[in-house]
Formats: C-alpha cells, structure tokens, sequence
C-alpha cells in the first residue's frame, strides 16, 4: 500500500479545485507578449522553512516574474549599497497609487518606495557593477540564490516591453532629473526589463519567498541569498507598499508581506514558518492577480496565518524546571559518593528550555529564572529541546549570566544550539548535554564531600559488591583476582563478547556505550571506584550487550565466575553474600531511576 498523501498536500489541491472555476479578471495586455498568457492557468506553491514544498495545479508553467522581482532586488541593492544610501535614493512610504503612478516625494523628490515603478527602476540602478554586464550578472546571481536555479530570459517579452516601455522611459528621465538615477537612463531601463523578464514558476517563487520567511537562508540549498540584517528591511516594504494600492485591504484581510506582479503571481511571507507562491494571469482592476488574492485569503483564515493574532504565552518557552533531588547523571556512584551527592541536591536546579527563543521568550525565561532559584547554587539551562536563539535573546540571556554570577551561582548552558558563529555563549559555564553538566555539578559536589583521597582510588575491601564478606573470603578473592592496568580508550569488553567475568574497578573511570546502526557511540552510564562493571554476569552469562570503554587511566581486578564457583565451594555463603549486595545496588539503582522520572514529571 502507498503512503497517503499529506493532509496539507490535500488541502492544497482541495483549495485549487475550488478556485479554478473563478474566471473573473482579464489578462494584462499593455505589454503584449503578457496578453498571450492562457487565463487557465493556475498553480499554489507553499515551500516551509525545512525546506519541504507543496506543489498543486500548473506548477512547472514558466512565466515573466514581472514586479515581483522587486523585492528581491531592493534586497540586493541594500546588501550593495548598505540602507543608508539606498535611503537617499528611494523612500518607503506606501503610496495608495497604482504602481506606475509618476509621482515623487515633494519633500525629497525620491520615488516613494522601491515596489512602485518610479522606486524599482532606481534601485536597478543601484545594484553594484561597473557596466550594465555587471549588474545583469550580479541580479542573476542573486535570483539564482533565492530560487535555486539558474534562470532563463524571457527575451519575446524583455522586447516587448522595451517596445512599449515609454511610460517607464518617462519615469526613468524623471528620475535622473531629480538626481535619483545615474548613469545611462537606456542602460538602467534595459536592466529594469530583463529583471522583469525573467522565467519563473510557481515553485521557484515559493522557495523565493521561504527563503525571505527563512532569514535570507534558502532552506532547500542552505545557501544564504540575502544578509539577516537586510530581510527585516525588504519584508517590511513588502508589508505596507507590496500591494500598491489594495495594501491597506490585504493588511486587513491576510496581513502577510506580499508582493504582486501583472504575469499573474503574488507571493506572501510568514517570517519563520513559510513562503507561498500563486500564479493565476487573469487580473482584477489593480494588477493582482484575482485567483492569488483569494487564494492567500483563504490561506490566511484557514490556518490563521495572519501575523498579528497571538501565537501563545512565550512562558511556554520553560518545558520544566526541577532540582537535583532525585536527578541524576548517567555516572554510577558509590552509596557514599550517592549519600553526599543526594545531601546537597538542593544546590542545583534545572530549566528544561524548548522551541524557539526570542525577545519575549527570553524576557520570560529570565523572569522565571530568577524567580526559581532558591537556594541553588548551580542553575543549568538545558537547552536540547531549542530551535533557533535569535540576537536580541541572546544578549538578554548574557545579561542573565552577569546577573547569576553576582549572586555567586553559576549558571551552565547544556545542549544550546550552535549558531553561524558556533555554539553560543553566554559567558557562563558550557555543557555539551545535560548529562555532561550533572556530572560536572556533582564531580563540584563531592571535591569538597569526600576527601581525593577516599575516591582516586578504593580497594577491593571497600566494593559495593564485597561489603560483608569475611576476611578469609577477601584474601581468597584477592588471590584469583588479575590485576589490568588499561589506559583511556581502551575497551575492558565489546558488545558480543561472552558474560563470563565481573570487574571491580579499583581507579580510574569506565563507562558502558552503545553504537545504533553503526553510528557515534552513546554513553549510557559511566563508573567510578568502588564499583563493579558487568556485574550481571553473576546473573546472565548470554554476551555483552554494549561495550565498556576507558574513560580515565583505570586498575581493575578481573574475577571469573568461575572462579566465583569454585571459591563458593571452598567458602560456602560467598556468592550469598556477592548476591545480596547485587540485589541491593540493582534496588538502589532503580529508586534513583523513579525519582528521576518523577523529578521530570513535575
């Protein structure tokens, strides 16, 4: 049986079927070659920040990109140029007019904003190059990045409107008039119709778009078409001048960034989620396209996508706090080093952090962290669960380090996401995982416990496994026992290897990992002095179902159970006494085990 289709794959189609009977509007015919376009046509894209697309209708129709180019070179020419030239330039102030309204700023005599013909036209101009070659080298690029895929020229249509551009010529004179444009105005105005007449799909402007919801980062080749810096900048143009004048209504009503284009496509924006791309050429009465405005309409009521309703508490951003009582790292200890470990597991307390963090989330998170302290002395952040930390959040939570460490806590990050520059950092304590910061609170803990002393090295009158036995049955013990000095990374046992052998470990520090599938071994528990390692040979003699690995230069003595048996013999109530104490760390061990689920279930 095949996999059923996703429930959005059908909703998508489900929503084309709907919408392919609407024939109002007409097809553009101002340019020509637009005129040719077949009103039939009709293709939804969404593309998802993971990269993932939902394709239904005409998707692979190519057609001229027209003004939805805009956008995206607007982004080139800040990322050229930098906002503040740019700014002198052309404005971004919504207009209410038609996109080729021949009006300026009366103040500054800019174009209003770069989503009007009169704003675009100069922002081409700006792109960076010594010659128009240049340019058109660099726009390509940078619509190869957003999409993808190199992409091809339209040239019936670049003629046409070459032929039939002289409204644009006048806008483009107008505007070196004002100082707005340099250069050529032919040049410029050349570059301006190729732009507009490059060949694009649906999908194509999809990923386009996800890739501006994504942070510039095209989220299928994770190539970065535009500086982070920059997307607030083009989305937000995007928002109030995208629509011309329907963008108040579409701010209403769908509330997404947008932008429309006469071929018949309108793209939209949910910054952090997804892209969407339409593509229908029937036109309403301002140059959008009839069917993509009902399309994202819709879109935006059905899956309330709309960026102003409220996405939740950004407490949500805490999964669960608890302290050490009851929590463990996967290191087993001695019942002393357990004794002295659980005495003081009020020192430190845990924030189990998930999804994506920023501004609010970290305003909360800091609120919730200072509340809950207590009495710790160590607040771990545990932050496995987390997506994405934006700037903002991360010097907010810096300035919660700087915050703990004047009240003489340290405050441990564990498991946080890695950003362009690395793993984060906070200035506080860094864990690669949770585990590794429980063990590294408890290694603090027992450094002042227990004397160094007591715990470099135990022997074998003090293992949890031979507390009681007689002094006879030690001596003979010690007589069977080999002695193995191994250095770190040496295996003790592999997986497979038969359970015919309990080690004591005298120093040092072994721990048990298991590879999946062949894949980077995962550390399940480690092992310090004091304690037996593949103990459950007394019990099952099947092989080994992990390996037990080096950690730290360890000396250990090696008891075979058979050796055990024969010493039974000899001694009558040995093995009782080995078994008893099993039976008791096996008891130990598993109410450590339920009080940490319970602590996480809290």
């Amino acid at each position: 049986m095949g996999v059923a289709a996703s429930p959005v794959q059908q909703y998508l189609e489900s929503l084309h079927a709907e919408f392919a009977g609407l024939d109002d509007g007409d097809v553009a015919t101002y340019i020509p070659e637009l005129g040719k376009a077949d009103p039939s046509w009709f293709a939804l894209c969404l593309v998802t920040v993971d990269g993932h697309a939902y394709l239904a209708g005409d998707s692979d129709q190519s057609f001229s990109i027209q003004s939805v180019s805009k956008p995206f070179v607007y982004g080139m020419a800040l990322e050229d140029r930098g906002v503040d030239m740019v700014l002198e330039r052309v404005g971004v102030e919504p207009t209410g007019d038609p996109f080729n309204s021949i009006a300026v700023d009366e103040v500054s005599n800019r174009p209003f904003n770069p989503m009007v013909n009169a704003g675009a036209i100069v922002t081409t101009g700006l792109v960076a190059g010594d010659d128009s070659d240049v340019q058109w080298a660099r726009i390509c690029a940078g619509f190869e990045a957003y999409t993808g895929r190199s992409l091809d020229l339209d040239t019936d249509v670049y003629l046409s409107e070459l032929a039939t551009g002289d409204r644009n010529r006048a806008i483009a004179y107008l505007m070196r008039n004002f100082g707005m444009l340099d250069g050529d105005v032919d040049s410029v105005l050349s570059l301006y119709f190729r732009q507009c007449s490059l060949l694009v799909t649906c999908r194509d402007l999809a990923v386009a778009a996800a890739t501006l919801a994504n942070g510039g980062v095209n989220p299928i080749t994770r190539t970065r078409a535009l500086p982070e810096r920059n997307v607030e900048h083009v989305l937000s143009v995007m928002q109030t001048c995208g629509m011309y004048d329907y963008a108040g209504a579409w701010n209403y009503e769908v509330g997404l960034p947008a932008k429309s284009g006469v071929s018949g496509a309108v793209i939209a924006v949910l910054p952090g989620q997804l892209g969407i791309g339409v593509f229908s050429p029937p036109l309403d009465a301002r140059g959008n396209s009839v069917r993509g405005i009902e399309v994202c309409r819709r879109l935006a009521r059905d899956f309330a996508l709309h960026p102003h309703r409220a996405r939740g508490n950004a407490v949500d951003v805490v999964r669960r706090r608890y302290t050490g009582q009851g929590t463990r790292s996967t290191r087993v200890r001695s019942i002393q080093e357990c004794d002295a470990i659980e005495e003081r597991a009020h020192e430190i307390v845990v924030f189990e952090l998930q999804g994506n963090v920023f501004f609010a989330d970290a305003e909360q998170l800091i609120r919730q962290v200072l509340d809950g302290i207590g009495d710790a002395r160590v607040v771990v952040l545990d932050g496995h669960r987390i997506g994405r930390i934006n700037a903002p959040a991360i010097t907010l939570l810096v300035s919660l380090a700087a915050v703990v460490a004047t009240t003489h806590r340290v405050l441990v990050t564990a498991g946080f996401p890695a950003d362009e520059n690395g793993r984060i950092d906070l200035g506080a304590t860094m864990a690669a995982d949770l585990d590794s910061a429980l063990e590294w609170w408890e290694e603090s803990v027992l450094a002042t416990a227990i004397a160094p002393a007591e715990r470099a090295a135990l022997p074998l009158a003090s293992q949890e496994l031979l507390r009681g036995v007689t002094g006879e049955q030690l001596d003979a013990i010690e007589a069977e026992v080999e002695i193995h000095e191994l250095s770190i990374g040496d295996a003790l046992a592999h997986e497979g290897d038969p359970s015919d052998c309990v080690y004591f470990l005298l120093s040092g520090r072994v721990s048990v990992q298991l590879s999946i599938h062949g894949r980077t071994a995962h550390r399940l528990a480690a092992f310090g002095p004091g304690v037996a390692v593949g103990e459950l040979a007394l019990l099952d003699e099947s092989p080994r179902s992990a390996d037990l690995i080096v950690e730290a230069p360890a000396r250990i003595a090696a008891l075979s159970v058979r050796d055990l048996d024969d010493l039974d013999a000899e001694l009558p109530g040995l093995k009782a006494t080995i078994y008893a104490n099993l039976a008791h760390s096996l008891s130990e061990r598993l109410r450590r085990a339920n009080g940490h689920i319970r602590a996480l279930e809290q």
